[in-house]
């Protein structure tokens, strides 16, 4: 076989000790890069990226990524029960809802996401003046759960409504489609393990952790601005130039007027509470 550039052309020569590279993709040399094997942290890592990607509208390159990494982003029976949910399949939903009942924790677990969904399916079929469907949903789905009975009056006194814009003021409820389905989906993931289904936004929320902690750390934080993904850089740690920091008095504080204001993040903030306050 006759390499080309250093490489084999079809990327998978033999080792020099006569030893064929293995076929499983755990050593590929295709572009002289050795991929990394599948431990606990790396597959972790993988499924919140997967995550990421997909709540991006990557899901082509979701599916390639889980496809090459050998990796699942969510349990099969949590996938389909996600998907259902958002196609407002209410009957499969909670069929597959059934399938996870193993999985979950406390008991009153699957009574109160059967109780989140059949609340979405009664208001949509509201939307959709549905009032019979609305009703039965109503009398022999949600009231036998025998769970919440405060919310199930409230939610009997929105058949009153003579429109969906009186509707969708009262519920609050952001109406039927992709935006109500998502904001109950992400209610659901709260009572799923991660090992089945991700919490929701699960990279934003760590990302968000490290430049709180990157915040505390910062040796001269002066400013009262949150540090947060929307405002910072991600390729460098987070960090108030020292030539910013105010070193002059621009405002002396007349005795007895006003309290000192404390810092309330950063290291210096025990250093500004040590100063006397003056009394009220």
């Amino acid at each position: 076989m006759q390499a080309s550039n250093g490489f084999a052309q079809n990327g998978a020569s033999a080792a020099s000790n006569g030893t064929a590279a293995p076929e499983n993709g755990h050593q590929d040399r295709e572009n002289g890069i050795e991929a990394t094997s599948n431990t606990k942290a790396n597959e972790e890592i993988v499924r919140l990226i997967g995550q990421y990607l997909k709540n991006e509208g990557l899901s082509k390159t979701c599916d390639a990524l889980m496809s090459e990494s050998k990796c699942r982003l969510d349990h099969p029976a949590a996938a389909k029960f996600r998907q259902q949910v958002m196609d407002g399949d209410w009957t499969k939903a909670d069929h597959h809802l059934q399938e996870l009942k193993t999985m979950l924790g406390p008991e009153n677990s699957i009574v109160e996401m059967k109780f989140l969904i059949l609340e979405q399916k009664y208001l949509e079929y509201l939307e959709d003046s549905r009032v019979l469907d609305a009703l039965h949903v109503l009398r022999n789905e949600l009231t036998p759960l025998q769970h919440n009975t405060q919310r199930v009056h409230q939610l009997s006194s929105f058949m009153m409504c003579s429109s969906t814009e009186e509707l969708l003021e009262k519920t609050k409820w952001a109406g039927k489609g992709l935006r109500s389905r998502t904001t109950l989906m992400d209610k659901l993931q709260s009572y799923l393990p991660p090992t089945v289904m991700l919490p929701p936004n699960r990279l934003n929320v760590l990302l968000n952790q490290a430049l709180e902690l990157q915040t505390i750390r910062c040796t001269h934080h002066y400013t009262s601005i949150d540090v947060a993904l929307n405002n910072s850089s991600l390729l460098v740690d987070h960090c108030c130039p020292v030539a910013d920091f105010p070193m002059h008095t621009v405002q002396a504080k007349a005795k007895g007027k006003r309290k000192a204001e404390p810092l309330k993040k950063g290291p210096l903030r025990k250093m500004w509470l040590c100063f006397p306050q003056a009394s009220d």
